[in-house]
């Protein structure tokens, strides 16, 4: 699930939602939706999402 690996790769670099809204200019609440599982963002969403967790688009649809 593409929400858990978001949330899980957040919390190693140690981000909290706020925090990673910032970096990526998304809003917390729209982070919390895709963590729960009760939204998926299109794929250029997920590239902002994974340039923000230093990670690449591949790592994070793997």
């Amino acid at each position: 699930m593409i929400g858990r690996k978001i949330k899980n790769r957040r919390e190693e670099l140690g981000l909290t939602q706020p925090e990673l809204a910032e970096i990526s200019k998304l809003s917390q609440g729209y982070i919390s939706r895709i963590e729960s599982g009760k939204f998926t963002p299109k794929a250029s969403t997920l590239i902002v999402i994974a340039t923000s967790l230093k990670m690449s688009y591949h790592e994070l649809i793997a």
